[in-house]
């Protein structure tokens, strides 16, 4: 999901804009949840809990936003969950245990669905809920009635808190993804004066700044795919947004390898490219007209790109080195003016109306899902096997809240499997919530008379879970207040809210049973299996593309995506390792580690998204012979396993030699044989693979400096 439409984004917020924010939400998320209660019990419906609980998981897991076009999505996911869960009883109305079998596989599926979805993946939440909520224990007679009645009140609940998303302090998801696009162009713009005046009076280290980059950009794209299906402003302009997002890839692609360049002499570019000062006056002018038009200002710029005019009698004195340089350079910076012309042309017709944007950067999209990742699948292994676990209790022991127990447990699986929700913390919040509740059951509740009272003490209930809390965490202190029983008519049990009390904590010892069986869910076991499958998938991706084959773009993308996901797990997991454990400074080499693989992955996305170019290169055909990219994937083994690598020493050697051979490869009328594309693609080939190399032995040395046999002690 994105993070930056979910509620946790006030916090990628300053801080002044992050606390109003987070106050909007909390106000307007009390709100939807208070009326979910009243307007039921005002009409006379039955069972206002229903509708309340679907806001509460709604604002826990989804996205806030102005969309209505999402209201009713999550509404036909309402009414799917209830189609699927009534068509289940139907077709087993005598058979329980087949029934139970049918509905957990399907449960099982939409779980996984639920994961695998990049975008607000709450539409299958709700038909999980709902497919659940519609079973009445057993109790054939009146079971249609009821399933109605759940499925009606949970609709509602969607309603509800449509409408007030959308008319109080509206989220408008197309804003946000402006401001990330305009946040970007910055970056960009900063990357290239730091490649054209290097970094010498820049405070910031390279890869720190280059790690912030990937960041952003990761950002961007994930904000992206969460609103373009649904975001007024996105989906109206969806070629315009490919183009811009297509032509900010091609511009980091270019970028990122030049700037982590392997470069052993300095070139004076000046004495090869006449004209190199007016093409670069001519590149900041376009980055400064992209940064104006993100502001509403549009500034003149030129029509087309400024035309490249060597020396040629210098670029003949030159070296093989010095030339290959001076090509590359020169293909950067056509590139650029190109790229940029696009961003201009396809930024005038989304900000300023200006007809429809001709395709001609397309963007590497994010897929709908990802199908293939472990924790997802996990993830539904462990809802079915919840599910069974709970029934079994359910039959056999007869817990308070009867089918609703095994309900609970199934629910809340995606929302505590492989989260921030740990044992203690699921116990703390659940003790929290139940000590806020007891006491306003047995002192308050019974002292209110009006429904304005009413009204109050649920909004300050709910306020209280959201602004305190955050994401799926605030259900588990949210759920205290559904232990309460308010309805129309209460008779005020303390034994009754201690059954419900019971119930939760049953719940409670079960999540926390799935949660370590038959899969682990410590964060060092989890960081340890995401460092290894990351090297793995760089292994077998590198070796294949090191292979002319049918099928590389497919691989290529898969690569990519799983690449990206494995990254993200590895900042979130590393994150929550205990740093005393691995080493006093554990935490910053952690951080350290993740850095260094995210530089490394960066230099194999450039790799995979110019593969083509390098497969019809002749220059690099001659190269690969020297199998280069199998040595980087038997490093990448080495790295998946832990253990030392030896092989960086020949494996550097090994590209200094292919450097020192340019003379016997291209020769001494290398210029006249070979097209100056050829040659800059060439040079950036072997440069790539040089930064390759050292991401590759930056990653080894702080994986190094990590105690991987401690990371790995049992810890509860």
């Amino acid at each position: 999901m994105s993070t930056t439409e979910t509620s946790t984004a006030p916090d990628a917020l300053p801080e002044g804009s992050a606390s109003q924010a987070k106050l909007q939400y909390a106000i307007k998320t009390s709100l939807s949840l208070t009326l979910a209660y009243l307007i039921p019990m005002s009409l006379g419906w039955p069972q206002p809990q229903t509708a309340a609980t679907t806001v509460m998981l709604i604002a826990a897991t989804g996205m806030v936003s102005e969309s209505l076009q999402k209201g009713v999505l999550r509404v036909l996911g309402t009414v799917l969950g209830a189609v699927i869960g009534l068509s289940l009883i139907a077709l087993f109305p005598q058979d329980r245990m087949a029934y139970l079998l049918a509905v957990s596989c399907t449960v099982a599926v939409v779980v996984y669905l639920y994961n695998a979805y990049q975008g607000d993946s709450t539409v299958f939440m709700l038909t999980a809920v709902v497919t659940l909520m519609v079973f009445n224990g057993g109790d054939a007679e009146g079971a249609f009635l009821y399933g109605a009645d759940r499925a009606f009140m949970t609709a509602f609940g969607v309603i509800v808190y449509t409408l007030v998303a959308s008319m109080l302090w509206p989220v408008k998801s197309a804003d946000n993804t402006r401001c990330l696009a305009q946040s970007m162009s910055g970056s960009y713009q900063e990357a290239f004066q730091r490649l054209v005046r290097g970094s010498d009076q820049i405070q910031q280290p390279l890869d720190d700044f280059l790690a912030a980059l990937l960041d952003d950009s990761h950002a961007l794209q994930v904000q992206f795919a969460a609103v373009r299906n649904h975001a007024d402003g996105v989906t109206d302009y969806l070629p315009e947004w490919h183009c811009i997002l297509g032509a900010y890839q091609e511009i980091e692609t270019t970028l990122v390898p030049a700037l982590k360049q392997v470069s052993r002499r300095s070139v004076e570019f000046d004495d090869y490219i006449t004209n190199y000062p007016a093409i670069l006056r001519q590149v900041e002018g376009l980055f400064s007209a992209v940064s104006a038009a993100w502001q509403g200002q549009r500034i003149g710029r030129p029509e087309q790109a400024m035309g490249i005019v060597f020396n040629v009698e210098s670029l003949q004195r030159a070296q093989h080195l010095e030339a290959a340089a001076v090509a590359t350079r020169a293909e950067l910076l056509q590139n650029m003016q190109r790229t940029l012309l696009d961003l201009m042309a396809a930024l005038d017709c989304l900000l300023f109306d200006r007809g429809r944007c001709p395709a001609t950067v397309a963007s590497q999209q994010k897929p709908a899902f990802i199908w293939l990742d472990l924790e997802t699948i996990k993830t539904a292994i462990r809802a079915f096997i919840t599910f069974w676990v709970a029934t079994a209790i359910w039959i056999n022991f007869n817990p308070p809240g009867g089918f609703m127990f095994v309900t609970l447990c199934t629910v809340l699986v995606p929302l505590a499997s492989y989260t921030a929700v740990t044992p203690k913390l699921l116990f703390a919040l659940f003790t929290l919530g139940f000590l806020f509740a007891l006491p306003a059951y047995i002192f308050l509740l019974p002292q209110l008379t009006h429904w304005l009272e009413l009204a109050a003490f649920l909004f300050a209930y709910a306020f209280i879970g959201f602004y305190v809390f955050q994401g799926p965490v605030s259900i588990f202190f949210l759920l205290g207040l559904f232990t309460l029983g308010i309805q129309n008519s209460m008779s005020y049990h303390v034994d009754a809210i201690l059954l419900s009390i019971l119930m939760f904590y049953m719940v409670c010892a079960t999540l926390i049973i799935v949660l370590y069986f038959p899969f682990s869910s410590k964060p060092e076991y989890l960081y340890a299996g995401f460092r290894r499958r990351f090297f793995q998938l760089c292994a077998r991706w590198l070796q294949r593309n090191s292979q002319s084959r049918a099928g590389a773009v497919i691989e290529s993308r898969a690569f990519l995506n799983n690449g990206s996901v494995l990254l993200a797990k590895m900042v979130t997991w590393g994150g929550r390792v205990d740093a005393s454990r691995p080493a006093a400074e554990g935490q910053r080499q952690i951080a350290a580690f993740n850095k260094s693989c995210e530089l490394l992955f960066a230099q194999l996305q450039v790799l995979a998204l110019r593969q083509r170019e390098f497969h019809r290169n002749a220059l690099v055909a001659a190269v690969r012979r020297q199998r280069l990219g199998q040595r980087l994937a038997e490093i990448c083994d080495k790295l998946a396993t832990g253990s030392p690598v030896p092989e960086l020493d020949q494996l550097q050697s090994r590209l200094t030699d292919v450097e020192a051979q340019l003379d016997e490869l291209l020769g001494d009328d290398y210029l006249d044989r070979y097209d100056p594309v050829d040659l800059a693609q060439f040079y950036v080939y072997l440069n790539l693979y040089a930064s390759i190399f050292l991401g590759l032995a930056d990653c080894s040395a702080a994986q190094q400096a990590l105690d991987w046999q401690q990371m790995g002690e049992t810890r509860f």
